[in-house]
């Protein structure tokens, strides 16, 4: 790919192998062998955005799955033609952008967090996002905002336009963004976006997404192989009214077009592998952790809709029942909140652990526990948040029969009108 970069300088004079046009792009592209096996390949090209818009509409005319990806340039590529990443980066800048995913339920850390709607937690991310933007570089910023989410998992992905005194405004490359990434999570608490997932912890930020020559997915593009549905439009924040144009899309965009762009003087940090992330395991390393406060627990609903079409059920009125026999010490259902069309999120007043973990008869003397209902599946999940139950949880089996009937309502072809 860089070689072939390179070669383009030789055609500068065609338009159509003009190198201040062309671009990396990725796509995953599998493929079965001669024995039947599926190989998972990467392969790579050089195309103008007019090529790649025409190929992504050929693709989806034929039935084929768009997988393309934006491969960003680095001033610290090791490559043996380096001198292509060079080159590009005299045409290309690059704008701020994040990458953002959690699984649902996730086993955040911070109960304020877990206590939020999931999507919630994307627009609290865009804000927090945005206003840094704006005072570090001291610029005025408009996130557009694509979306990918699916029954079991939510994802962002932004791209920032920064711009001065009318001038948009790009980075030299990644390793310059993730320098503004760096300055983000040294200034602000983004460790409220840690969670545990099989023993590890995580954030809903993805930090990896800066380091050299890593990937990033293209608008009505999607994973290859996944239930993801391609990356689409969402909104600007702040509010602004119509849709950007496919190529405004991108996160790679020319000096050279019209009105010109400028480039922020800020120096890409030394590490090209990831962003430190020292803030992570500080509690766990803590040889006096500080207790932490419980919330309140209040009865909350943020969507009016979502509260109607429950309570029309039956079968959420049977999930009610099965859980009161289960919990027989009490379950308070008024302080359930409606995540989505088929999530129920349920806090509970009880120092009981799911794994009987405590030092007190299997409980723990200080606890919040709190239960997850998918009724798309028919399943239902027990989190404990004591430390030593983190990452884990415990399912709750429901009777067959209401398990089919959940299953039932949800996997229906039928439209269902909801009106208040």
């Amino acid at each position: 790919m860089h070689m072939k970069y390179s070669l383009c300088s030789c055609f500068k004079g065609n338009d159509t192998l003009d190198n201040s046009q062309l671009r990396f792009i990725a796509q995953d592209n599998s493929y079965v062998d001669y024995t039947g096996t599926k190989i998972f390949a990467r392969q790579y090209w050089l195309m103008t955005v007019a090529a790649l818009y025409k190929t992504m509409k050929l693709n989806a005319k034929n039935g084929v799955e768009n997988c393309f990806y934006e491969l960003m340039p680095s001033s610290s590529c090791t490559h043996a033609d380096n001198p292509a990443c060079r080159v590009m980066l005299e045409q290309f800048g690059t704008r701020a952008y994040l990458d953002i995913e959690f699984k649902q339920p996730c086993d955040w850390i911070h109960h304020a967090t877990s206590d939020m709607e999931p999507k919630e937690i994307g627009k609290k991310i865009a804000t927090m996002f945005h206003a840094h933007l704006e005072q570090f570089l001291e610029c005025d910023c408009q996130l557009i905002i694509l979306k990918s989410h699916r029954q079991n998992k939510l994802s962002w992905h932004f791209v920032a336009v920064c711009s001065k005194d009318g001038k948009e405004y790009l980075f030299r490359d990644s390793l310059a963004v993730m320098a503004a990434m760096e300055a983000w999570d040294e200034a602000a608490d983004l460790s409220m976006f840690d969670y545990h997932e099989k023993g590890s912890v995580k954030n809903a930020i993805d930090m990896s997404v800066y380091s050299t020559h890593k990937l990033f997915r293209i608008y009505g593009n999607q994973k290859e192989g996944s239930n993801s549905g391609p990356l689409i439009f969402a909104c600007y924040y702040p509010k602004k009214h119509g849709k950007p144009r496919f190529r405004d899309m991108l996160v790679l965009q020319p000096y050279s077009a019209e009105p010109a762009r400028g480039q922020f003087e800020l120096v890409g940090v030394e590490s090209t592998t990831k962003l430190k992330r020292q803030r992570i395991g500080r509690a766990q390393a803590s040889a006096e952790p500080k207790a932490r406060k419980r919330a309140k627990v209040g009865f909350s609903h943020s969507h009016l809709a979502l509260e109607q079409f429950f309570f029309g059920l039956d079968i959420w009125k049977d999930a009610k029942l099965h859980l009161q026999k289960y919990f027989k010490d009490g379950i308070n259902f008024d302080a359930a909140q409606f995540k989505s069309i088929d999530t129920v999120y349920v806090p509970l007043c009880t120092t009981k652990c799911p794994f009987n973990k405590g030092s007190y008869n299997g409980a723990h003397r200080t606890n919040h526990s709190y239960l997850y209902i998918y009724f798309g599946s028919g399943s239902c999940f027990w989190f404990c948040q004591d430390i030593d139950c983190k990452g884990k949880k415990k399912q709750i089996d429901f009777p067959l029969d209401l398990k089919m009937r959940m299953r039932e309502v949800y996997q229906r072809k039928k439209a269902i009108t909801i009106q208040i």
